[in-house]
C-alpha cells in the first residue's frame, strides 16, 4: 500500500470528526411527497449513499417507516459523512413511481425542489431498464473539492513550458499523462511543475480527506508549436444528442489536431425547428408563445451569435430525426445552402443517432418507407433498432442528395451502428470487465443521453460516439492517437471502443474509406435458436447486410447487421458478407 493511500484511509477514518468540526454538508434530512395513492408503497423505502459510483457501493442512511397522506413527509436522521451519490428507492418489488423528493443538510437544500441538483437515472442492475421507483442525486458540487487550476491556462504553447497545478489548501493533487482519470490510488502525486516539451495531455484531480470523493477531473491538452497538426473547423446543427459530441474537439486535440468546432443546438429540436429558430419563425407547427421561444433559446447561443463565429468551415453535421421526410429534407437543404454562403466546398454529414431506451419511433415499428426493399419489419431488439434508424437516414439521404445541386452531397456518420454493436458485445459478455446488463449504467446518463462529461461520472458513452466522428472526419484509426479523457474505461476497454469506432466507419462504404478487393469474404452462415437469427463468416471481422422480404441485399442495400435478427412471421432472410479490402461474398439464405 502506497504512503498516499495509507494517509487517505487514515483521513477517511477520521471523517466523522472533520465533518463535525467543519459542519460539512452531510445529508441528514429527507423530505418527500408521494404521488397520490402511493403513500403506503413508500413505507420501507430507503435513502442510500455511495462514494463508489452511481450504481454500486450504497449503504442505507435511513428507512421510511411512516408516510403522511396527501402532504409532505419528513425524516431526520443522524449522519455526518459526506456522500457524493444519494438514492431513494422504493422497497424491493414495489412498482409505484417516485414522487417529489428533497434532500438536506440541516436546513440547507442539497438537491430536489427548485434546486434540483444533478439528478441521475437509477438503472435496474442487470437489465436494460430504468427504475422508476427510485430517484438519484449526484452531489458533486458539495461532496467534492474544488477542481485543480492549470498555469498556463492557455493550452497552445510556443515553446517547452513548465506547467504548474494548484488546488484547495491542504488538498493533494493527482495527475496522469495517459488520458486515464486519476484517483486516490491511480496517477502521480503532484509535487513540482510538469515540464511539457511535446504535445501532452494532463488530467488532474484534487483529493481532500474532508470530502467524499476526488474532485471532477480536469483534462488539459497542451499543443506545442511546430508539433501541432492542422485541424478541421466544423459546425454542428442539432439537439442534445449532437451535444454529446460537444467535446469531440478535445479528443481530436489529444491526437495532436488543433480542431475547432461551433454548435447550434436546441433541446429536443428537429432540424426544421432549428431552422425556424434561426430565421425567427419558430412555431413548432403551431403559433409560438413567448415562453416557447425563450425555452428554445435557453442554454445555447442565439443563431446570430452562432453565425458570427462561423467563417470558412470544412464540414457541417445535421441530425435527422424527423419522420416527415419532406420537412426534414427542406430544413437540411436550407442549412446546407446557408453554410455554403461562406464555405462553397463544405462537406455535409448526416449524423445517424440511436433511439431511446423504449424504442418507440416509426423506424422501430417498421413503418418508414425504404427504397432499398419492398417491405420493412418491426425492430424487436436494440440491435435491430440501430439498423432501422440507419435505414431511415439512408432513405433521407437518397431523397436529399439529388436536390443538392450546388456542391458536395451528404455522407452519413453511422454512429448508431457503434451503439448497436457495443450493446451486443456487453450483453454477450464480450466487453472486458463488464457484466451483461451493464450497457446503460456504463455508457448512459439516462434513457437516451450517453454519459458525456464528469458530471455524469464519466464520458464513456461520448467517447465511443465521438470516435465515430473522429474516424470519419480525420480518416484514420483513433487507436494509439486519441486518449480516453474523463472516462472510467480501463486501457483494455478503451482499446475495444477505439477499434469498434474505426471498424464501423471503415466498413461503412458511404464514409469513403471502404476499399474493394479481389478475395471474396466467406459467405454468411446462419444460427437460429427459434427467437434470434445470428450471422457469422469464416472471414474474421466480416460485416453483413440482410433483407427480410426476399430482396437481394448488397453491401449498400438492406439492414446492416448488428448481432441479432428477430424471428418474425413472414420473413425471408437473405444476407451478404463484406469487408473493406475484400470482395463481397455470395448471397445466402438459411
Amino acid at each position: 500500500m502506497s504512503l498516499l493511500v495509507s494517509l487517505w484511509l487514515t483521513a477517511v477514518s477520521a471523517m466523522t470528526l472533520h465533518a463535525a468540526e467543519k459542519a460539512l454538508p452531510a445529508c441528514n434530512r429527507l423530505r418527500f411527497e408521494p404521488l397520490p395513492g402511493t403513500e403506503q408503497a413508500m413505507v420501507g423505502a430507503k435513502l442510500e449513499g455511495s462514494n463508489t459510483s452511481r450504481t454500486e457501493g450504497y449503504v442505507t442512511l435511513t428507512t421510511i417507516n411512516a408516510v403522511a397522506a396527501k402532504s409532505w413527509s419528513e425524516v431526520k436522521f443522524e449522519n455526518v459523512k459526506l456522500y457524493r451519490w444519494l438514492r431513494l428507492s422504493m422497497p424491493a418489488g414495489a412498482t409505484a413511481k417516485m414522487g417529489k423528493v428533497e434532500v438536506y443538510s440541516g436546513d440547507r437544500l442539497l438537491a430536489g425542489g427548485e434546486n434540483k441538483g444533478a439528478i441521475f437515472t437509477p438503472f435496474v442492475e442487470g437489465k436494460d431498464a430504468v427504475n422508476d421507483s427510485a430517484i438519484g442525486f449526484d452531489l458533486f458540487a458539495t461532496a467534492t473539492p474544488n477542481r485543480p487550476a492549470f498555469n498556463p491556462a492557455g493550452n497552445d504553447l510556443d515553446q517547452p513550458t513548465d506547467v504548474k497545478l494548484s488546488g484547495p489548501r491542504e488538498a493533494i493533487i493527482r495527475y496522469t499523462l495517459d488520458g486515464s482519470t486519476p484517483t486516490v490510488e491511480h496517477g502521480e502525486t503532484y509535487s513540482k511543475p510538469i515540464h511539457v516539451e511535446k504535445n501532452t495531455t494532463i488530467t488532474a484531480v484534487t483529493i481532500d480527506p474532508d470530502r467524499a470523493a476526488p474532485s471532477l477531473p480536469v483534462p488539459v491538452t497542451y499543443l506545442v508549436k511546430d508539433q501541432t497538426k492542422s485541424g478541421l473547423f466544423t459546425a454542428h446543427i442539432g439537439n442534445s444528442l449532437t451535444g454529446t459530441c460537444g467535446g469531440f474537439w478535445r479528443y481530436a486535440r489529444t491526437a495532436g489536431y488543433a480542431h475547432h468546432q461551433e454548435s447550434f443546438l436546441r433541446p429536443g429540436a428537429l432540424t426544421r425547428e432549428n431552422w425556424a429558430v434561426a430565421t425567427g419563425e419558430y412555431k413548432n407547427d403551431k403559433l409560438a408563445t413567448a415562453k416557447e421561444m425563450q425555452s428554445q433559446k435557453r442554454g445555447t447561443a442565439t443563431w446570430d451569435e452562432h453565425w458570427s463565429k462561423i467563417g470558412k468551415v470544412d464540414l457541417i453535421t445535421l441530425q435527422p430525426r424527423d419522420f416527415d421526410l419532406d420537412k426534414e429534407i427542406a430544413a437540411e437543404i436550407s442549412f446546407i445552402r446557408k453554410f455554403r454562403e461562406k464555405s462553397p466546398d463544405m462537406q455535409p454529414w448526416l449524423y445517424c443517432e440511436w433511439v431511446e431506451m423504449k424504442r418507440a419511433r416509426p423506424s422501430d415499428a417498421g413503418t418508414v418507407p425504404s427504397y432499398q426493399m419492398k417491405k420493412t419489419f418491426p425492430a424487436l431488439t436494440w440491435e435491430e433498432s440501430m439498423s432501422a434508424m440507419l435505414l431511415y437516414v439512408e432513405e433521407l439521404q437518397h431523397r436529399l442528395n439529388p436536390q443538392i445541386s450546388d456542391g458536395k452531397t451528404a455522407h452519413i456518420i453511422p454512429s448508431a451502428l457503434a451503439m448497436g454493436w457495443i450493446k451486443n458485445m456487453i450483453d454477450h459478455g464480450q466487453f472486458p470487465g463488464v457484466k451483461p446488463g451493464s450497457f446503460y449504467p456504463l455508457l448512459f446518463n439516462d434513457q437516451v443521453h450517453p454519459a458525456s462529461g464528469p458530471i455524469h461520472n464519466s464520458a464513456n458513452g461520448a467517447y465511443l460516439v465521438d470516435l465515430t466522428w473522429y474516424s470519419a472526419f480525420y480518416r484514420e484509426a483513433p487507436e494509439g492517437k486519441t486518449l480516453p479523457i474523463e472516462t472510467t474505461l480501463t486501457p483494455e476497454q478503451a482499446r475495444v471502443i477505439e477499434r469498434l469506432a474505426w471498424d464501423v466507419v471503415k466498413n461503412y462504404p458511404d464514409c469513403g474509406l471502404y476499399e474493394e478487393g479481389k478475395e471474396p469474404c466467406g459467405k454468411p452462415e446462419f444460427g437460429n435458436d427459434g427467437k434470434i437469427i445470428t450471422l457469422k463468416s469464416s472471414t474474421q471481422g466480416a460485416w453483413f447486410r440482410y433483407t427480410l422480404d426476399g430482396t437481394t441485399p448488397t453491401r449498400t442495400r438492406g439492414y446492416v447487421y448488428c448481432g441479432a435478427i428477430s424471428v418474425q412471421p413472414g420473413i425471408q432472410v437473405k444476407a451478404i458478407a463484406y469487408k473493406s479490402g475484400m470482395a463481397d461474398s455470395e448471397i445466402t439464405s438459411p
